[in-house]
């Protein structure tokens, strides 16, 4: 894969996961609606993601310590896969930067530098993730994640985003990643998700992520409708394997991150969570 392409996919996977560090996300099978408390519910996600990052840095104590804000929060939505419905705990993420930040700036990879003139902005401003667990010392059995911004936002194949030395990338359309046991992986391949966030009043005490020099947290709800299909991912190379995430209209709640400041991180190779940047 040429050097820009795999650059700009280590930095979508890098921000997608920057925008749920600081609350937490893989592993069995569970068909039904989770019985778990949330604070169980949360455990069992941030073992999943430490497992999946697998990156030693302040990314996994932040996880712990939000728990607290988090759990009352939490909400279970209905939505379907594949035709079943399923009920999948849920949460929201929205973060906002300041003008003219570059996720190449935020996110150093040593062995892949940076090329000049190109700044890859952070429009996947809004997160969400959706999971069921069965139990708080496992990680989950099946989990979606949805990086994209406010308002209507198109999913494409990774494979449609071109970016060109010296130019403005761009990102405009959303990103999603569905996950089934430990080794049943898909991309988003198209569809569409609406999202509106409003925040409330209430401040929160969620740590900022480790690229964030400084800011503020605010309560917020996440309005969210739309479907999206995926396709698995193979090693072998293109699957016409297919499913498809639909969410009925419903209410999230979440939080809502103003960054006002931010800060640079290096990140080491990514190792088990490489398999999503394609050949």
């Amino acid at each position: 894969m040429a050097l820009t392409n795999a650059r700009a996919r280590l930095g979508v996977t890098a921000a997608f996961a920057g925008l749920l560090v600081s609350i937490s996300a893989c592993g069995s099978d569970s068909t039904g609606p989770s019985r778990l408390e949330p604070s169980a519910a949360l455990q069992s996600l941030a073992i999943g993601m430490r497992s999946l990052l697998v990156v030693p840095s302040p990314i996994p104590a932040t996880m712990d310590e939000s728990f607290g804000g988090i759990a009352p929060l939490l909400d279970q939505v209905d939505v379907t896969i594949d035709g079943k419905s399923q009920t999948m705990f849920a949460f929201g993420t929205r973060q906002t930067f300041p003008e003219g930040t570059c996720l190449e700036d935020l996110f150093i990879f040593p062995s892949i530098p940076p090329l000049n003139g190109v700044c890859t902005p952070p429009d996947t401003g809004l997160g969400l993730i959706l999971w069921q667990s069965h139990s708080a010392s496992a990680p989950p059995d099946r989990m979606i994640f949805i990086v994209g911004d406010v308002g209507a936002i198109d999913f494409n194949s990774l494979s449609s985003y071109t970016y060109t030395a010296g130019s403005t990338a761009d990102l405009t359309s959303g990103i999603a990643m569905y996950m089934e046991g430990r080794d049943s992986f898909w991309i988003s391949r198209s569809g569409t998700l609406t999202s509106e966030v409003a925040a409330t009043s209430q401040s929160c005490g969620l740590p900022l992520p480790p690229y964030a020099k400084s800011g503020s947290c605010s309560m917020a709800t996440f309005d969210e409708q739309g479907a999206i299909t995926f396709e698995a991912f193979s090693e072998a190379g293109p699957s016409t394997q297919r499913l498809t995430v639909t969410i009925p209209r419903q209410t999230i709640h979440g939080l809502w991150q103003t960054i006002t400041e931010t800060q640079p991180i290096a990140l080491p190779e990514f190792q088990r969570s490489s398999r999503w940047l394609g050949r």
